[in-house]
């Protein structure tokens, strides 16, 4: 493997965190296509990743006072249950049919986003 070129998507993909773009939806196409890493692995790969780099991210919204704790508290909650029962949906599906559902909650995302209305008024 090239390792500069990894260390490049690692940079590429903490910028985006950082700005709250959600580099697990670009990571985990780059470690399938690039890399040719098998689906389960880019997936499990991407969280192992983002557990430092959502650390820094984390420690400095904190400092700009740009997090909403009782928000998070019961996103935390949801979100643990959550990611339990799709890591041990992910481990137990073909990697081809876990690329397809992937797939597809990444059309519905895209769609979603280009005839959005304005993100400030989205939820009014």
């Amino acid at each position: 493997m090239n390792i500069l070129l990894i260390i490049g998507i690692g940079v590429a993909m903490g910028i985006l965190l950082g700005m709250g773009v959600g580099g697990g939806k670009l990571l985990i196409p780059v470690l399938v296509l690039v890399l040719g890493i098998a689906q389960q692995t880019a997936q499990g790969t991407t969280l192992a990743v983002f557990l430092p780099i959502s650390l820094i991210a984390i420690i400095t919204h904190i400092r700009e006072k740009n997090i909403s704790y009782k928000l998070a508290i019961f996103l935390i909650i949801g979100s643990v249950v959550g990611a339990f029962i799709g890591a041990k949906l992910a481990a137990n599906i073909e990697t081809e049919h876990l690329k397809k559902i992937y797939g597809g909650f990444m059309l519905i995302i895209g769609v979603y986003e280009m005839f959005s209305k304005d993100p400030k008024t989205r939820y009014k």
